[in-house]
């Protein structure tokens, strides 16, 4: 691995394990085995290094928001896709579990961040649409935005949620937790079958998070 791909995957589970505020270039140096000069030749300093993961944070997430168009056709395919975006966000957690502060302290990433956020709000909005138009959920335009309100706010606090309650959730069960929620959100909408549909997700649930 190159030398500067480490110090990203390095620097991701340092911030990840014990947050971004408390560590400095010279801590994720230590983490390496590296001289601090020797870090500073491939970033200069932890900013750098934030904006570096931010890079790549952004474009998975853009990837995988773009690769949603036209292929989310069910409820099966909505719980799934919800899940791709909740482990994507946690592999960067560091980013959401101190979100107001961080982006505060880098003005530049809130920019970029606000603009993400709304291009999730769009996906979210044409993946609602979409199902609303496959008779799979029943939604009129005004409900559609609140449903997407509620389900954009899930998606960027659920970890700030599992800090504030103690943070000791096994990460898959709190992935699991959270799409769940999201998808009771939608039940209400889901006509006739919505009832069967939400027990065969519950049980499904169950199953992984037991």
């Amino acid at each position: 691995m190159k030398t500067r791909d480490r110090i990203l995957q390095s620097s991701l589970t340092l911030f990840n394990e014990e947050g971004e505020a408390s560590q400095s270039a010279v801590d994720i140096a230590n983490v390496l085995e590296m001289s601090p000069g020797n870090l500073y030749y491939h970033f200069k300093g932890k900013d750098a290094i934030i904006r570096a993961l931010f890079d790549d944070f952004e474009h998975e997430m853009r990837i995988i928001l773009r690769g949603s168009r036209g292929r989310i056709t069910s409820i099966e395919d909505n719980w799934v896709y919800n899940y791709i975006i909740l482990e994507e966000i946690f592999d960067f957690r560091f980013f959401y579990r101190n979100l107001g502060e961080l982006l505060a302290r880098y003005p530049d990433l809130a920019v970029r961040f606000r603009a993400l956020m709304a291009e999730k709000r769009q996906t979210i909005n044409n993946i609602l649409d979409e199902l609303s138009r496959r008779k799979v959920l029943h939604l009129g335009p005004r409900m559609g935005d609140v449903i997407t309100d509620q389900i954009l706010s899930a998606l960027t606090f659920w970890l700030s949620l599992d800090v504030i309650e103690g943070g000791h959730t096994e990460p898959g069960t709190l992935i699991h937790k959270t799409v769940f929620a999201i998808m009771a959100l939608v039940a209400p909408h889901m006509g006739e079958d919505g009832f069967d549909i939400m027990q065969a997700m519950l049980a499904h649930y169950d199953q992984m998070v037991n």
